[in-house]
């Protein structure tokens, strides 16, 4: 899933039956950690199909891609790449000046509930060792607009 290069409302047939949709969106979201919140927000481009949800966006100059599907969010960017299943303990990739390092990383909640005008993405998670909590609410919603 995520396919990128078309900026406008597009539906695509995949294996010749599931509909997937790509359209704009805006994502915002939220990271409660060490007792304060951050927000972010982007445009970006949202694709949906079957059971799972694809959103590219812009950040801090990187493109970032994030893949929801199966219980499972893959976040990919250039210097950072991160999987979280709930439960699971896994590792971020961290890449930069030509080296990569990891950290560990443990899921605790990870759930996407749709409805007809947003998809939202909620996510706690522990990183590092010792560990700092994280809690984000990813909000995604599509848009009309055309880039």
């Amino acid at each position: 899933m995520c396919y990128n290069p078309i900026y406008k409302r597009t539906k695509i047939l995949y294996n010749g039956e599931d509909r997937i949709i790509v359209e704009h969106c805006e994502i915002e979201i939220r990271t409660h950690t060490a007792g304060k919140v951050s927000l972010y927000r982007a445009k970006g481009l949202l694709e949906t199909g079957g059971t799972g949800l694809c959103v590219t966006y812009p950040h801090e100059g990187e493109t970032v891609v994030l893949r929801f599907e199966e219980n499972v969010l893959v976040m990919e960017r250039n210097s950072l790449s991160m999987r979280f299943e709930r439960g699971e303990a896994t590792k971020a990739l961290i890449r930069a000046a030509g080296r990569e390092g990891t950290l560990p990383l443990r899921t605790r909640y990870c759930a996407l509930e749709r409805s007809q005008d947003h998809h939202k993405i909620t996510l706690k998670y522990e990183l590092g060792d010792p560990a700092q909590k994280f809690i984000l609410s990813i909000r995604i919603v599509p848009s009309s607009e055309e880039r």
